[in-house]
């Protein structure tokens, strides 16, 4: 029987061999990403924020700090849904992630910039639903600029 050590210790390792051996580390000074546990906010502080390449480009990978001990870390993958956020765009994504236990959020990957993009993010607890997770981000991705579409196509048409 493996223990949450052995798995995490696991992950790490794939990561590491397969997942970030191409990426690009990006290199600011990041913001942490809050997140309410029992209805109190509680703020995960990032360490690396990496670009991924190859069959996965379009995707970001974040290690951020846990506010608990165990585990020390906690690992996020991220799509870009939109690189310009605002509230109409969360409300159309809000039903889809909430379905399928994603987050979104409002995060800014260049802050010199003062762009702020909207992601959709899903943890990564063991290496074995890595691809399910792909697939899943991607679907999403492709049925939020098919939303995205209508709506523009009925701006049109008023």
């Amino acid at each position: 029987m493996t223990t949450d050590n052995d798995t995490m210790e696991n992950l790490q390792s794939y990561l590491k061999k397969e997942i970030l051996k191409d990426a690009i580390i990006l290199k600011n000074k990041y913001p942490p990403i809050s997140e309410k546990v029992n209805g109190i906010s509680k703020s995960l502080r990032i360490k690396n924020i990496y670009k991924l390449k190859g069959n996965l480009n379009n995707f970001i990978f974040i290690t951020t700090k846990n506010y608990t001990k165990n585990p020390r870390y906690r690992y996020f993958l991220a799509i870009l849904l939109a690189t310009q956020s605002s509230d109409l765009l969360v409300s159309l994504a809000k039903e889809f992630s909430k379905k399928n236990r994603l987050k979104l959020i409002q995060f800014s990957l260049y802050p010199q910039h003062f762009r702020v993009g909207l992601f959709s993010l899903k943890e990564i607890h063991n290496k074995n639903n890595f691809s399910e997770v792909i697939d899943l981000l991607k679907g999403f991705r492709i049925i939020y600029r098919k939303d995205l579409e209508k709506l523009g196509k009925l701006i049109e048409r008023v």
